[in-house]
């Protein structure tokens, strides 16, 4: 029987890599292996257990490596933690920065002119405390004593127009303030004068308006006839406009003398060791005549109808 070659490495499907020279030995076994022959008698009476030795003595067939991509060099691109943890600032221009330190420097020339002025009012403070504590321990009160100063009520007991203590104040029920008797006596007194001048002829006997009183007296029902009411006031007698000297407010009725003002300022003129007049003649305690049946203000307001 011819011979024939037989191999014991079974068939690759890719051809080997480029020889290198770390497996050169293992090429030169592999290609005797591949030369020998055996005959169909040697290999059937070959025994397995020699051809097993025979393997195992041949050194590892190395794996072929794998062809690896080397990239180009333009193509690489350097990733650093800088560039990631701190992002690029434009330069600051010079001007910019001389402008932040002239800045800079006038905060702080007012920050040291803000505790010049601290330091000065605290020490103000210091001493004004100091003062009022003084104060207080030389004007203790008693705990039933009130202390007050004149100055602080003066405003509220003397008259606005002569400034003097109002020993009889009367107010004006129009408006609400108050002056001495006097004071407005002479006040009604100039307004009063003024008129009388401008009407010379006052008071003149007006038959018209005494004709409709007498007509409303025999039939009372017709004065809230509202034509009635306009000619009773288009017939009416022509008086002064009296007004408030303070503020000017027309008064249409009489003062009347405010009771308790008048005591509180002698009340608080005695304390202060002030001299206070006798009450005037002709007029009692209320205010009221002694039995002449005169008033201060007759002359200036017609006479209460009780």
């Amino acid at each position: 029987m011819p011979a024939s070659r037989t191999s014991s490495i079974p068939p690759r499907s890719q051809p080997f890599p480029a020889p290198s020279p770390h497996n050169k030995r293992h090429n030169a076994v592999a290609r005797k292996l591949d030369t020998i022959s055996l005959t169909s008698s040697d290999a059937e009476n070959t025994d397995p257990s020699t051809k097993q030795a025979f393997q195992d003595k041949l050194p590892p067939r190395p794996r072929p490596k794998k062809s690896t991509f080397v990239p180009r060099p333009e193509d690489i691109i350097e990733i650093s933690s800088d560039e990631d943890d701190s992002p690029s600032y434009a330069p600051v221009q010079p001007s910019v920065i001389a402008e932040h330190r002239r800045q800079i420097a006038k905060l702080r020339e007012e920050s040291v002119k803000q505790k010049r002025d601290l330091e000065r009012v605290s020490k103000e403070l210091e001493g004004l405390r100091e003062e009022n504590q003084i104060l207080k321990a030389l004007h203790k009160p008693d705990n039933n004593n009130v202390v007050l100063e004149m100055s602080q009520l003066s405003d509220h007991l003397d008259c606005e127009i002569c400034t003097c203590r109002m020993w009889t104040p009367y107010i004006l029920p129009d408006c609400g303030h108050s002056f001495c008797q006097t004071c407005l006596q002479d006040w009604f007194s100039t307004t009063h004068a003024q008129f009388m001048a401008a009407h010379p002829q006052h008071p003149n006997v007006n038959h018209t308006f005494i004709e409709i009183l007498r007509q409303i007296g025999q039939n009372p029902h017709i004065v809230a006839l509202p034509y009635v009411q306009t000619l009773i006031a288009s017939q009416m007698p022509q008086r002064p406009d009296y007004t408030c000297p303070t503020c000017r407010a027309p008064v249409s009725s009489r003062p009347t003398e405010a009771f308790a003002q008048k005591a509180l300022v002698r009340t608080i003129a005695a304390a202060a060791g002030e001299a206070i007049p006798k009450v005037a003649r002709g007029v009692t305690k209320k205010g009221k005549g002694t039995g002449n049946g005169s008033n201060p203000w007759d002359g200036f307001f017609p006479p209460k109808t009780t």
